[in-house]
Protein backbone atom coordinates (compact mmCIF):
# COMPACT_ATOMS: atom_id res chain seq x y z
CA UNK A 1 0.00 0.00 0.00
CA UNK A 2 1.27 3.68 -1.35
CA UNK A 3 0.75 6.73 0.16
CA UNK A 4 -1.75 7.31 -2.42
CA UNK A 5 -3.70 4.38 -1.77
CA UNK A 6 -3.71 5.28 2.05
CA UNK A 7 -7.48 5.40 3.26
CA UNK A 8 -7.24 8.45 5.92
CA UNK A 9 -10.88 7.75 6.89
CA UNK A 10 -10.50 4.18 6.90
CA UNK A 11 -7.17 3.03 7.98
CA UNK A 12 -7.58 4.31 11.73
CA UNK A 13 -10.39 1.64 11.60
CA UNK A 14 -7.68 -0.87 11.26
CA UNK A 15 -7.22 -1.05 15.02
CA UNK A 16 -10.83 -2.63 15.34
CA UNK A 17 -9.70 -5.66 12.82
CA UNK A 18 -6.41 -5.99 15.28
CA UNK A 19 -8.30 -6.00 18.61
CA UNK A 20 -10.93 -8.71 17.35
CA UNK A 21 -7.79 -11.21 15.96
CA UNK A 22 -5.27 -10.01 18.66
CA UNK A 23 -7.56 -9.28 21.77
CA UNK A 24 -4.75 -7.85 25.00
CA UNK A 25 -1.75 -6.03 23.11
CA UNK A 26 -0.34 -3.65 25.26
CA UNK A 27 2.11 -5.13 28.28
CA UNK A 28 4.30 -3.21 30.22
CA UNK A 29 4.17 -1.08 33.11
CA UNK A 30 4.52 2.96 32.80
CA UNK A 31 4.89 5.09 35.55
CA UNK A 32 1.91 7.56 35.89
CA UNK A 33 2.77 8.24 39.71
CA UNK A 34 6.21 9.97 38.80
CA UNK A 35 3.73 12.98 37.03
CA UNK A 36 1.51 12.56 40.10
CA UNK A 37 2.47 15.86 41.09
CA UNK A 38 1.70 17.91 37.70
CA UNK A 39 -1.47 15.64 36.55
CA UNK A 40 -5.01 17.09 37.56
CA UNK A 41 -6.32 13.31 38.79
CA UNK A 42 -9.54 15.23 40.85
CA UNK A 43 -11.24 16.70 37.93
CA UNK A 44 -12.59 14.98 34.81
CA UNK A 45 -9.99 12.72 33.25
CA UNK A 46 -9.85 11.69 29.80
CA UNK A 47 -7.47 9.09 27.99
CA UNK A 48 -7.27 9.09 24.07
CA UNK A 49 -6.71 5.85 22.46
CA UNK A 50 -7.32 3.53 25.56
CA UNK A 51 -7.33 0.59 23.99
CA UNK A 52 -7.40 -2.79 26.01
CA UNK A 53 -6.62 -0.83 29.23
CA UNK A 54 -2.98 -0.84 29.84
CA UNK A 55 -3.01 2.51 31.06
CA UNK A 56 -6.57 3.13 32.48
CA UNK A 57 -5.99 -0.07 34.26
CA UNK A 58 -3.61 2.81 36.48
CA UNK A 59 -5.64 5.59 35.64
CA UNK A 60 -9.02 3.90 37.79
CA UNK A 61 -6.58 4.07 40.64
CA UNK A 62 -6.36 7.64 41.28
CA UNK A 63 -8.74 9.98 38.98
CA UNK A 64 -11.87 9.94 40.50
CA UNK A 65 -13.96 10.24 37.00
CA UNK A 66 -11.94 8.53 34.00
CA UNK A 67 -13.33 8.96 30.51
CA UNK A 68 -11.73 6.40 28.03
CA UNK A 69 -12.02 7.20 24.22
CA UNK A 70 -10.85 4.92 21.62
CA UNK A 71 -12.21 4.62 17.36
CA UNK A 72 -12.04 0.14 17.91
CA UNK A 73 -15.51 -0.33 19.45
CA UNK A 74 -13.72 -4.06 19.49
CA UNK A 75 -11.21 -2.34 22.58
CA UNK A 76 -13.64 -2.32 24.84
CA UNK A 77 -14.19 -5.60 24.94
CA UNK A 78 -10.79 -7.10 25.89
CA UNK A 79 -9.11 -7.57 29.24
CA UNK A 80 -8.48 -5.42 30.88
CA UNK A 81 -10.60 -3.00 29.43
CA UNK A 82 -13.67 -4.86 29.90
CA UNK A 83 -13.70 -4.91 33.23
CA UNK A 84 -12.65 -1.48 33.70
CA UNK A 85 -16.01 0.97 35.28
CA UNK A 86 -14.93 3.97 33.53
CA UNK A 87 -16.79 6.01 31.44
CA UNK A 88 -16.40 4.14 27.27
CA UNK A 89 -17.02 6.28 24.68
CA UNK A 90 -16.16 5.44 20.36
CA UNK A 91 -14.78 8.10 18.61
CA UNK A 92 -12.41 9.63 16.36
CA UNK A 93 -9.64 11.57 18.45
CA UNK A 94 -9.24 13.92 15.22
CA UNK A 95 -13.12 14.80 15.67
CA UNK A 96 -14.24 14.37 19.58
CA UNK A 97 -17.85 13.90 20.51
CA UNK A 98 -17.09 16.36 23.44
CA UNK A 99 -18.13 19.94 24.77
CA UNK A 100 -15.26 22.41 24.76
CA UNK A 101 -12.90 22.42 27.92
CA UNK A 102 -14.55 19.43 29.51
CA UNK A 103 -11.03 18.17 30.95
CA UNK A 104 -9.11 18.71 33.64
CA UNK A 105 -6.12 16.34 32.32
CA UNK A 106 -5.54 14.28 29.28
CA UNK A 107 -3.74 11.23 28.69
CA UNK A 108 -2.36 11.13 24.78
CA UNK A 109 -0.16 7.97 25.08
CA UNK A 110 0.71 6.77 21.57
CA UNK A 111 -2.48 8.57 19.91
CA UNK A 112 0.52 10.22 17.65
CA UNK A 113 2.71 7.45 17.49
CA UNK A 114 -0.44 5.80 14.75
CA UNK A 115 -1.55 9.27 13.47
CA UNK A 116 -0.06 10.10 9.71
CA UNK A 117 0.97 14.02 9.58
CA UNK A 118 -2.46 15.99 9.25
CA UNK A 119 -4.03 13.68 11.23
CA UNK A 120 -1.84 14.10 14.31
CA UNK A 121 -2.16 18.56 14.18
CA UNK A 122 -5.81 17.53 13.69
CA UNK A 123 -5.39 15.61 17.02
CA UNK A 124 -3.67 17.89 19.12
CA UNK A 125 -6.39 20.68 17.92
CA UNK A 126 -8.76 18.54 19.16
CA UNK A 127 -7.08 17.94 22.79
CA UNK A 128 -6.22 21.72 22.67
CA UNK A 129 -9.92 22.41 22.53
CA UNK A 130 -11.72 19.66 25.07
CA UNK A 131 -8.78 20.45 27.57
CA UNK A 132 -9.59 22.77 30.56
CA UNK A 133 -7.93 26.19 30.20
CA UNK A 134 -6.20 25.61 33.24
CA UNK A 135 -5.66 21.80 32.33
CA UNK A 136 -2.90 19.17 31.89
CA UNK A 137 -1.96 17.03 28.96
CA UNK A 138 0.42 14.26 29.16
CA UNK A 139 1.41 13.02 25.46
CA UNK A 140 4.03 9.87 24.66
CA UNK A 141 5.91 9.28 21.34
CA UNK A 142 8.66 7.27 20.14
CA UNK A 143 11.50 8.32 18.85
CA UNK A 144 13.38 7.09 15.52
CA UNK A 145 15.80 5.17 17.42
CA UNK A 146 13.13 2.09 18.95
CA UNK A 147 13.50 -0.57 17.82
CA UNK A 148 9.87 -0.39 16.29
CA UNK A 149 11.86 2.55 13.50
CA UNK A 150 12.06 0.88 10.10
CA UNK A 151 9.43 -1.87 10.06
CA UNK A 152 6.71 -1.61 7.36
CA UNK A 153 7.23 0.60 4.02
CA UNK A 154 8.19 4.04 5.07
CA UNK A 155 5.02 5.95 3.41
CA UNK A 156 6.49 9.27 4.94
CA UNK A 157 9.33 10.48 6.33
CA UNK A 158 9.67 8.60 9.71
CA UNK A 159 5.97 7.02 9.27
CA UNK A 160 5.75 3.47 8.53
CA UNK A 161 3.00 1.48 7.36
CA UNK A 162 3.30 -2.21 9.12
CA UNK A 163 1.95 -5.70 7.86
CA UNK A 164 -0.91 -5.02 9.73
CA UNK A 165 -2.24 -2.13 7.96
CA UNK A 166 -1.26 -0.15 11.19
CA UNK A 167 0.98 3.01 11.20
CA UNK A 168 3.71 4.05 13.32
CA UNK A 169 5.42 7.30 13.07
CA UNK A 170 8.60 7.92 15.07
CA UNK A 171 9.48 11.94 16.50
CA UNK A 172 12.30 14.07 17.14
CA UNK A 173 12.15 16.00 20.44
CA UNK A 174 12.23 19.42 18.41
CA UNK A 175 9.43 18.01 15.94
CA UNK A 176 6.93 17.00 18.67
CA UNK A 177 7.68 20.18 20.98
CA UNK A 178 7.27 22.30 17.70
CA UNK A 179 4.03 20.60 17.29
CA UNK A 180 2.86 21.54 20.65
CA UNK A 181 3.52 25.01 20.96
CA UNK A 182 1.71 25.84 16.83
CA UNK A 183 -1.27 24.07 18.32
CA UNK A 184 -1.02 26.91 21.52
CA UNK A 185 0.75 24.37 24.47
CA UNK A 186 3.45 25.42 27.00
CA UNK A 187 5.94 23.05 27.24
CA UNK A 188 5.69 21.92 30.93
CA UNK A 189 8.50 19.08 31.31
CA UNK A 190 9.97 16.81 28.56
CA UNK A 191 12.01 13.72 29.22
CA UNK A 192 13.23 11.13 27.59
CA UNK A 193 12.55 7.64 28.54
CA UNK A 194 15.09 4.62 26.95
CA UNK A 195 15.41 1.07 28.48
CA UNK A 196 17.11 -1.78 26.93
CA UNK A 197 14.89 -5.26 26.32
CA UNK A 198 15.55 -8.44 25.59
CA UNK A 199 13.82 -10.44 22.58
CA UNK A 200 14.93 -13.11 20.91
CA UNK A 201 18.15 -13.21 22.11
CA UNK A 202 19.12 -10.04 21.14
CA UNK A 203 18.89 -6.76 23.15
CA UNK A 204 17.03 -3.90 21.80
CA UNK A 205 16.02 -0.76 22.58
CA UNK A 206 12.64 0.58 23.58
CA UNK A 207 12.77 4.56 23.48
CA UNK A 208 10.22 7.13 23.97
CA UNK A 209 9.62 11.19 24.72
CA UNK A 210 7.15 11.78 27.07
CA UNK A 211 5.98 15.61 27.24
CA UNK A 212 3.80 17.32 29.57
CA UNK A 213 2.19 20.26 28.22
CA UNK A 214 -0.67 23.27 29.24
CA UNK A 215 -1.63 26.50 28.57
CA UNK A 216 0.62 28.43 30.71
Amino acid sequence: MTEQELDKARYPMEWNASYEAKGTQWRGYFDLASYSDILFMDGLVLELGSGDGNTASQLVKTADNLVCLDIAPSSFKVLPMSELEVHKTIGDARLMPFRAEKFSSIICRHVLTHAIPGDSEAILKEIARVLSPEGVALFEVFTPKDMRWGKGVEIMPDTFLRGDKLICRFYLEEEIIDMLKDSGFYIVKSELHAREVLYDGSIYVRESLVIIASFS
